[in-house]
């Protein structure tokens, strides 16, 4: 690569690392970019270029589409019209956009990987962080694409592909994967048919409820059936995980030790609140060892969605991954758990602050017995599945305080 394409390909990093929070990439300055990858994917215009580049200590991933210089572009958004600058090529001069906020280039991108004719159709940006920009192409899949790479493979795809291969047949599998120097750039994900997110599901609930009084379960929009599902289904995936990853045994004191380290740090007060003494101390008496296997990491309402087939696992991002993207997360699978049932909590709180603002209707009676309802089926669901008591012991006092704990620690966590 001679001098002027390499200071050009440079400058167009540059673009995207400005449209890019501060927070991702910078340090100290200048800035220092080497670039490592500048592949064509797709000649002529419209065209697509894949540059990877270092960018102080971190390895940043951009598609860049290529336009002619009257060819307008339409973007998925208004006000992400990104032109990251102008380059010389084989095809004459290029306008350069970042391919995956652009309507036409983004499919094409989706299409490139998995070596298919594209086909028009709706594309949405659903969703565009530091963990990755996710596309929903309709029925052609989704489009995963990592704007900052693992040395590696990624976890979460590694975890995707492995319920696969386990038999797990709730989850959106990968289609296409999307590689270079062992690292991941992106992949596809199958379509789901008609899906409805588990968080959407949960609100529709709780809006009836809240709108209309009574039972939780004599509402027009009861989701005790589906906690009940949901929990079958993360002892499923659970009991995939097993199969596809290592599990080694450790003591439940190990457990203990680490939440309440977790919870100092937090917030020493609930070390001192009513019960907290009496649960870890159970739970220490108990003198247990449980298995430690792979685990989502961050199972909530939100990384589900609801489809005629069932309930599937459909994101588990950031979920696999420890804080910082710094490898597979091992634990308890009841920490998962947990996590689904703290976001039933959060559900309900969201939806009465959404009912009513000022607090005046004391919609917390109706929002707790919603919460129990449906934190008991989650938990029938789950314990009642062929299997899990290889996970997670066979005693219920421990099941239960250990979730309890695990919430707790949950709770401490941002959103």
């Amino acid at each position: 690569m001679n001098a002027q394409r390499e200071q050009a390909l440079r400058r167009l990093v540059e673009a995207w690392l400005s449209h890019r929070p501060v927070s991702e990439w910078h340090r100290e300055a200048p800035t220092d970019i080497t670039l490592r990858r500048a592949e064509v994917l797709r000649p002529g215009r419209p065209g697509l270029l894949d540059l990877v580049a270092e960018v102080n200590g971190r390895l940043a991933h951009i598609v860049v589409g290529l336009r002619t210089a009257d060819d307008e572009p339409h973007y998925l958004r208004p006000g992400d019209e990104v032109v990251l600058g102008l380059l010389e090529d084989e095809d004459g001069l290029a306008v350069c956009t970042d391919a995956l906020k652009d309507a036409q280039l983004a499919p094409l991108t989706l299409a490139t990987i998995r070596g298919v004719e594209p086909h028009p159709g709706p594309v949405a940006l659903v969703r565009e962080d530091q963990q990755a920009t996710m596309l929903d192409c309709g029925n052609r899949g989704d489009l995963w694409v990592f704007p900052w790479l693992h040395d590696g493979p990624h976890p979460a795809v590694d975890f995707l592909e492995a319920l696969d291969s386990a038999g797990f047949n709730h989850v959106a599998a990968p289609v296409g994967r999307w590689t270079w120097d062992r690292r991941d750039l992106g992949f596809v994900q199958e379509p789901l048919a008609d899906p409805s997110g588990g968080w959407a599901l949960a609100m529709t609930s709780l809006r009836d409820l809240y709108a209309l009084g009574g039972r939780p379960e004599a509402a027009g929009g009861d989701f005790g059936p589906e906690a009940h599902a949901l929990g079958t289904m993360a002892a499923r995936m659970h009991l995939a995980l097993d199969r596809a990853f290592d599990r080694h045994p450790e003591p439940v004191s190990a457990w203990v030790d680490a939440a309440e380290v977790a919870i100092a740090a937090a917030d020493p007060a609930l070390l001192e609140a009513p019960g907290m003494a009496d649960l870890t101390k159970s739970l220490r008496a108990a003198d247990a060892r449980l298995p430690v296997i792979r685990t989502h990491g961050d199972f909530q309402l939100g990384r589900t969605s609801r489809t005629d087939q069932g309930w599937v696992v459909s994101d588990c991002l950031p979920g696999g991954v420890l804080p910082g993207g710094t490898g597979p997360v091992g634990r308890s699978p009841l920490a998962d758990l947990a996590d689904l049932l703290w976001s039933l909590h959060q559900a309900s709180l969201e939806a009465a602050l959404e009912q009513d603002p000022t607090g005046r209707l004391d919609l917390a009676p109706l929002g707790q017995a919603w919460e129990t309802r449906n934190r008991r089926a989650v938990l029938n669901g789950y314990l009642n599945t062929p299997g899990i008591a290889g996970l997670t012991g066979p005693d219920r006092d421990v099941i239960r305080n250990l979730v309890a704990l695990f919430e707790l620690v949950r709770s401490l966590r941002p959103s």
